[in-house]
């Protein structure tokens, strides 16, 4: 079922990578001759979602990439990677986007509109299709999740370009070419910066946003057999992929025993908190050993 999921990722990013090809080219050609930016914008937004679809294509090749003893875990971060690449891409597309329309904002062009219409709706159309091919995916990873907003805001760039186009066409309001350029380049600042914060945090071993450490905590606290917790940590191995490593103190009894403690604690943390990976250390609570040792000594000493 992965493998077939997989293959359909591939696929749709294959077709996505082709349909932006075309859009690129179409997008870039006719802003050059209609002299409008809102049209070059959006070409070069997609020449840049382009790259980032090769980007994550190669992000899945190699998440399929088999362990290794240099990478015990594979190549499961390579989606990672891909997406703070590609969101990183986003902002810097989006200011320099708002930089050349600012500097047009200053002294607006005549464009023409007819061109930017046509190529603007062909646009739409095919990064609709891409965002719709991508959607499904997005929900699985931060590398697809990264390159279906590549293609959602430029479908929703595309939209925005036709509004324009049909306002100068009709009402020859040229400034607007400048004015929605820099409306799509806060979209993509925006898309690319909330991507980037969610990268940065797995690549810095933060706790991912879906859990909460208290609640997680508390529950292993109140377990049956737990007496304490402590040294609990969890963090992202990928975006779907979470790790967990504990130190658990439970009354002295048989290993046997102990390890039955610890089975019950992964299925219960996978059931409850999708944590893939945990580490359970246990550790006998040795306190009345101790004390019994402290009454044979005063006995001793008596």
């Amino acid at each position: 079922m992965v493998h077939h999921h997989r293959n359909t990722t591939q696929r749709n990013l294959i077709v996505s990578i082709i349909l932006n090809s075309l859009i690129v080219a179409g997008e870039l050609t006719a802003g050059i001759i209609s002299n409008s930016l809102a049209l070059i914008s959006d070409a070069l937004h997609n020449f840049g979602d382009l790259l980032s679809l090769i980007l994550s294509f190669a992000a899945v090749r190699m998440s399929r990439w088999k362990a290794t003893p240099d990478k015990s875990y594979g190549y499961i971060r390579a989606e990672i990677i891909a997406a703070f690449i590609n969101s990183s891409a986003l902002v810097i597309i989006g200011v320099y986007i708002i930089y050349e329309a600012a500097q047009r904002l200053m002294s607006p062009e005549q464009v023409k509109a007819t061109w930017v219409i046509i190529v603007a709706a062909l646009g739409f159309a095919a990064n609709a299709l891409s965002s719709y091919l991508l959607y499904k995916g997005s929900h699985e990873d931060l590398n697809m999740k990264s390159a279906y907003l590549h293609m959602f805001y430029d479908a929703l760039n595309s939209f925005f370009v036709i509004i324009a186009g049909i306002l100068i066409y009709f009402f020859n309001w040229v400034i607007l070419d400048p004015v929605f350029s820099i409306i799509i380049g806060l979209f993509i600042i925006k898309s690319g910066w909330d991507v980037a914060l969610e990268t940065v945090n797995i690549l810095s071993e933060g706790t991912p946003k879906e859990i909460d450490m208290n609640e997680v905590s508390a529950f292993i606290s109140d377990f049956p057999e737990v007496k304490e917790i402590h040294h609990l940590h969890i963090w992202s191995l990928s975006s779907k992929m979470y790790a967990l490593s504990i130190h658990v103190v439970i009354e002295d009894q048989l290993l046997s025993k102990g390890y039955l403690i610890i089975a019950k604690l992964e299925k219960e943390l996978k059931s409850k908190f999708n944590i893939d990976h945990p580490t359970i250390q246990l550790e006998a609570d040795l306190s009345k050993e101790q004390n019994g040792l402290v009454s044979i000594k005063h006995d001793i000493n008596e």
